[in-house]
C-alpha cells in the first residue's frame, strides 16, 4: 500500500447565531490525505457486537484532525464511532455510517 493513497473530507459543525439570536449550525469540511485499512472479520464482529457497524477505517495525521466527528469518505457521509490515539504521529478512524443518511 502506498502512503496517503486516499483523500477524505473532515466535517466540522460550528454553532452561530445570526443577526436575531437565532443559532444556525454551519459545517465546514477540509480535505486530509488518509490511508485506508481493511477490518479483520474478528474485528469487525467484536466491534458489532459493541454495537458498532463499522464501514471504513482510516489514518490520517495527528496534526491534521481536530477532533471532528463526521467525515466524508468514497461518496458517503460516515461518524467516527471509535478514535485509536495509540500511535505518536498518526490517529486511525473508525467509521460507521450516520443513522438516517441511507437513500
Amino acid at each position: 500500500m502506498s502512503m496517503w493513497a486516499g483523500t477524505c473530507q473532515l466535517i466540522a459543525k460550528i454553532v452561530k447565531k445570526d443577526e436575531y439570536g437565532v443559532q444556525k449550525t454551519e459545517e465546514t469540511k477540509r480535505t486530509v490525505f488518509c490511508n485506508v485499512f481493511s477490518m479483520g472479520d474478528a474485528a469487525y464482529y467484536a466491534a458489532a457486537a459493541a454495537g458498532i457497524h463499522p464501514e471504513a477505517v482510516l489514518q490520517i495525521r495527528k496534526s491534521a484532525y481536530n477532533g471532528e466527528r463526521l467525515v466524508e469518505f468514497d461518496g458517503a457521509r460516515l461518524t467516527v464511532a471509535r478514535i485509536d490515539r495509540s500511535s505518536p504521529d498518526f490517529v486511525r478512524l473508525t467509521l460507521a455510517e450516520v443513522v438516517g443518511d441511507r437513500g
